[in-house]
């Protein structure tokens, strides 16, 4: 057992003993002492760095910088209490996203836990899209259909970027829409956002929009050997896995894309790295008249489809 260790340990058996003598550290002890634990236990160290910025960070509301200008002081006593919890989650695989119980998304910070998946920075590239395309043709009142909106971060981000939109965020899975609906009550969005339960377009079958949106699940059932074990372990499986080798849900939604959008709307949706030219067959064939455009992100990889109906 390390001195780190069992000095903390003592520490917690203290503040047992006496509620007035909280337990005390340094965050700078704090953070050698959570490093030490996991590296020990054989996770790589600058994963293990970031993990635990990541928690302090989030647990403390500053950014980097500050918490390096301020490791000297002292940690809160609410913090210290469970600290040695939360690095515990960690060693067990838990992604710091869930044991903090938060996920950073276009700026903003989204309460997530493992009802839904943890936001991703790919998917702020298709965000990123829809409000340059929006900007592009002037328009800043759209009505916005995300399709399995889990956290609700898509839709929820684009009405806080275009304070007149308007949308609805759709889930089949009810443990999700309970997260997004915290989620809306903290941004105070529910005079513009509405959550239902639906298996894709099922409840909103008589509405047209001139924006839908989508990051559905799309790996194949058997895709598991090139995920990271954190995500198979605690990510939602029903967020994540398609049949069909990860293409029935764009399958069932460009069947009925035509009668969900407006003329002259648009559909954007997240895809897998290896999906493009397949999916964007999908849509074509279906579509026939629509233009179907593939995009890369960053690392040069196919990413989204956007199908642009005719007027």
């Amino acid at each position: 057992m390390t001195q780190e260790k069992t000095d903390w340990q003592q520490s917690q058996r203290s503040n047992q003993a006496s509620s007035e003598k909280p337990v005390q550290i340094s965050l700078l002890e704090a953070r050698k002492w959570a490093l030490k634990e996991l590296t020990a236990a054989g996770l790589d160290a600058d994963e293990a760095s970031d993990n635990v910025d990541f928690l302090l960070t989030g647990a403390l509301k500053v950014n980097y910088g500050m918490l390096r200008a301020n490791l000297a002081r002292q940690m809160h006593p609410w913090l210290a209490k469970r600290w040695p919890t939360w690095i515990a989650q960690l060693l067990k695989g838990v992604p710091a996203q869930y044991v903090l119980g938060q996920a950073p998304f276009y700026g903003r910070e989204f309460l997530v836990d493992d009802r839904v998946l943890i936001p991703r920075p790919e998917t702020e590239l298709l965000v990123d899209w829809v409000l340059a395309d929006l900007k592009a043709k002037g328009e800043q009142a759209p009505t916005i259909l995300d399709v399995g909106t889990g956290s609700g971060a898509i839709i929820l981000t684009l009405a806080q970027e275009l304070p007149d939109a308007r949308g609805i965020g759709l889930d089949i899975s009810l443990d999700a829409l309970a997260v997004a609906k915290k989620n809306r009550h903290q941004f105070e969005l529910a005079s513009r956002v509405g959550l239902m339960h639906s298996d894709l377009f099922t409840a909103v079958a008589n509405q047209r929009f001139d924006v839908i949106v989508s990051n559905p699940p799309y790996i194949r059932p058997d895709g598991q050997e090139e995920m990271d074990k954190s995500v198979v372990a605690f990510e939602p499986d029903l967020a994540l896995y398609a049949p069909n080798g990860g293409k029935a849900l764009y399958e069932r939604m460009a069947h009925g894309l035509e009668k969900q959008l407006t003329p002259g709307g648009v559909a954007y949706f997240e895809i897998g790295y290896d999906q493009g030219e397949a999916l964007t067959k999908v849509f074509q064939d279906q579509l026939p008249t629509a233009t179907v455009t593939l995009k890369q992100d960053l690392a040069g990889l196919d990413r989204m489809i956007r199908v642009q109906l005719e007027k």
